[in-house]
């Protein structure tokens, strides 16, 4: 389980460090970011969703996250597991997803900002404005969060 806790911050450090951008860049951002997420978040339990969900939302995501996932019955834990699996792709540039999100780094990699803890901030508000980016939003938002922690 610390190992799938680990996945997501790492995942999405890298994100945020090469996809700086000008604030009038965020709107296609984060349609680009939810694009790549799209099968993943069609694929997604509710349940799952709804574990990072409340784990990005809450003051100590890791340890929310860790009792969300206690509370689950244990075929739900399973497949959060497993789920959260499809999500670390994100890494593998091999995969779907990681190749999309490598697309999307390069795509706006010479873009700049001073303050990417702000820009991150700015794309999931994008993201949880957009209909169908709602997991895109709270990967993001639980990345953003544990890595401050650390």
């Amino acid at each position: 389980m610390r190992k799938i806790v680990q996945l997501v911050p790492v995942a999405f450090v890298m994100l945020f460090s090469s996809c700086s951008s000008a604030d009038n860049k965020v709107p296609q951002i984060a349609a680009d970011f939810c694009n790549c997420f799209n099968k993943v978040e069609q694929d997604i339990s509710a349940s799952t969703v709804n574990v990072i969900t409340k784990a990005a939302n809450s003051v100590d995501p890791e340890t929310a996250l860790l009792d969300e996932v206690k509370n689950l019955d244990p075929e739900d834990q399973m497949k959060f597991e497993k789920e959260m699996e499809v999500i670390s792709e994100v890494e593998d540039q091999k995969s779907e997803l990681g190749r999309c999100i490598k697309d999307v780094e390069k795509k706006y990699g010479k873009a700049y900002t001073f303050n990417q803890k702000k820009f991150g901030e700015k794309i999931i508000r994008e993201l949880e404005s957009k209909s169908g980016c709602s997991l895109t939003a709270a990967i993001m938002k639980l990345g953003l969060k544990m890595d401050e922690k650390d």
